[in-house]
């Protein structure tokens, strides 16, 4: 996970807690936070995954073009 990636998740995490203090919610300890935390980088990285899988397939099928156009290029020359 980048740099980025961990700040937005902080970010996110900040905010939901403040949400829960606003509330008054306590018995929540700093480990509940971490783990939050860790669960809210799993889905943004879950989510870019997700994202750029079909990106990725798309690129594999223009290499292997590619490959196939330089290979009929080769035994034509």
């Amino acid at each position: 996970m980048t740099h980025r990636q961990q700040a937005h998740a902080q970010h996110v995490v900040a905010g939901f807690r403040a949400l829960v203090e606003q509330a008054g919610a306590s018995g929540v300890t700093e480990e509940h936070w971490k783990e939050l935390a860790l669960l809210v980088e799993g889905a943004i990285d879950a989510a870019l995954l997700e994202k750029l899988e079909p990106i990725a397939d798309r690129m594999e099928a223009l290499a292997t073009e590619v490959r196939r156009e330089a290979e009929r290029v080769n035994r034509t020359a």
